[in-house]
């Protein structure tokens, strides 16, 4: 729901993984991931199935070394020409529907009664 919530603010995916010379277009998906949410807990890197094809340690990609941080309402703002005030909004809204852990996630309920879907 809420990467398609970014789609339709911005006509843009929040995730549109190239593949590159040296990875492929997985590699590079979870490399922009952890670029805008930050390093993935070793606990639910290590729970994935395939983690040993992505990471050689927690935290390391195998074929990606040079990782970009960026910032939600940053890429907002910069991209798509949104005010502060209206980036951090809607980076309130769809950020906690991203965390990483589930137990931790906003659900869908939490997210329809979020400040900025209410407002007018």
């Amino acid at each position: 729901m809420e990467l398609k919530a970014f789609e339709m603010a911005t006509g843009e995916c929040l995730f549109d993984p190239q593949p590159g010379k040296y990875f492929s277009r997985d590699d590079d998906h979870v490399a922009r991931i952890i670029e805008l949410l930050g390093r993935i807990p070793p606990q639910i890197v290590f729970s994935w199935n395939k983690s040993t094809k992505f990471f050689s340690r927690p935290g390391a990609l195998l074929r990606l070394s040079r990782l970009f941080p960026r910032s939600l309402p940053g890429i907002l703002a910069d991209r798509h020409g949104w005010t502060p005030q209206d980036a951090a909004a809607f980076a309130a809204f769809l950020l906690p529907a991203l965390h990483y852990a589930p137990e931790r996630r906003a659900s869908a309920a939490q997210s329809l009664r979020h400040a900025w879907i209410a407002a007018p």
